[in-house]
């Protein structure tokens, strides 16, 4: 019997291909939970590394209700990661963060799951500057409105093995001798490790003190990202130069990379949130799944 006296069983985790899916699987299996996982392809090389955790895979598409219940048909726990940082072509935010997670909801109470984890952002809320966190928001609501045990997690910046952003500064602090910042560099985040985000999962799990929950989730660092870089810096041993590119360069260079590119650099939606910030307001997550989050230059260096 775990804690919360509820038993392990079978965990089912949409979005387990991505970045904080990966990282989660793989602790989730190595703590000896059966895992079955949501998949496009069985074929891709996302999918192998999920099947190597020992865990099943399970065809389907998060617009399509029907097959997520069929695919978590005798799940427990329910998992639900999925989410876009950008639109790209041929689906929405509201796409993804709302009807998918409906869907996701619909399944888990119509296969009887016990909990229902969800992944949303720090700084959701109904009258956010952007449609990426008002539709989280949305998401969120319709968490809290199903009647299923919930836990929801809103992370900052998150760092790790296949992680975008920070292994993005560590090859520029690698190889530029100048590192570009957009604006003057003072917006301020709490950059947190894909570790530390997997174990209050796998904390919350079978914790009763997390049913019916929100948590922010952030680093034990306030920094800004003139200072992030720094720690970049120092963590790599390199002294670097910023350049710092006016925000009046920076924001058509965004509409235009949105416009142009399948993946864009940088969308307005992104620089927004970037320059509001992303630091946590309770620490809540300490108290109840007894979070000690790493600090960045020890996350770094698991990263080099």
């Amino acid at each position: 019997m775990q804690p919360g006296g509820i038993n392990k069983g079978m965990v089912f985790i949409t979005g387990a291909g991505g970045f904080v899916g990966k990282n989660l699987a793989s602790r989730l299996a190595s703590e000896g939970y059966r895992l079955r996982c949501l998949v496009r392809d069985a074929g891709e090389p996302e999918a192998g590394y999920l099947r190597g955790l020992g865990a099943e895979l399970a065809a389907g598409d998060i617009m399509n209700a029907d097959a997520i219940a069929a695919a978590a048909k005798g799940c427990d726990i329910f998992i639900h990661l999925v989410g876009i940082i950008f639109e790209p072509r041929g689906a929405t935010f509201e796409q993804i963060h709302v009807r998918g997670t409906m869907n996701a909801l619909a399944a888990a109470t119509v296969t009887g799951a016990h909990r229902f984890l969800h992944m949303s952002a720090l700084g959701a809320g109904p009258d956010a500057e952007t449609e990426y966190l008002r539709t989280k928001w949305a998401a969120e609501e319709a968490v809290r409105a199903s009647g299923l045990a919930y836990t929801i997690f809103r992370p900052s910046l998150i760092y790790g093995p296949g992680g975008d952003f920070i292994n993005m500064l560590l090859k520029q602090v690698s190889t530029l001798p100048v590192i570009p910042v957009l604006g003057n560099g003072r917006y301020r985040l709490q950059p947190v490790s894909v570790f530390d985000i997997a174990a209050c999962f796998a904390g919350a799990m079978e914790n009763q003190k997390a049913v019916n929950r929100e948590y922010e989730v952030c680093g034990p660092e306030v920094m800004d990202f003139n200072q992030l870089i720094d720690t970049v810096c120092r963590v790599l041993g390199k002294r670097r130069f910023k350049a710092h590119i006016p925000l009046a360069v920076v924001k058509p260079v965004a509409r235009l990379s949105q416009r142009l590119m399948s993946r864009p650099l940088l969308t307005p939606d992104q620089l927004k949130m970037l320059l509001a910030e992303s630091l946590c307001t309770s620490d809540t997550v300490r108290e109840d799944l007894g979070l000690e989050p790493m600090p960045l230059d020890e996350g770094l260096r698991l990263l080099i």
